[in-house]
């Protein structure tokens, strides 16, 4: 048994009958939360001219 947490690559090699993501069994893999995907911050929207001309481009 690996000790690697789940990457979110659930596929099972039925052959050896481990998981190829973690190499777990299906038995040990049951009931193991699966990674959540991770996401990607949105841009930030740029500075309407009338701000930015009082703020600055740069600020925040």
């Amino acid at each position: 048994m690996s000790d690697a947490l789940c990457v979110g690559v659930c596929m099972i090699d039925w052959d050896s009958g481990v998981c190829l993501g973690c190499g777990r069994t299906p038995e040990e893999i049951d009931g193991v939360p699966v990674a959540a995907p991770v996401r990607e911050a949105p841009e930030a929207a740029p500075l309407p001219p009338n701000v930015a001309a009082l703020v600055g481009e740069g600020a925040e």
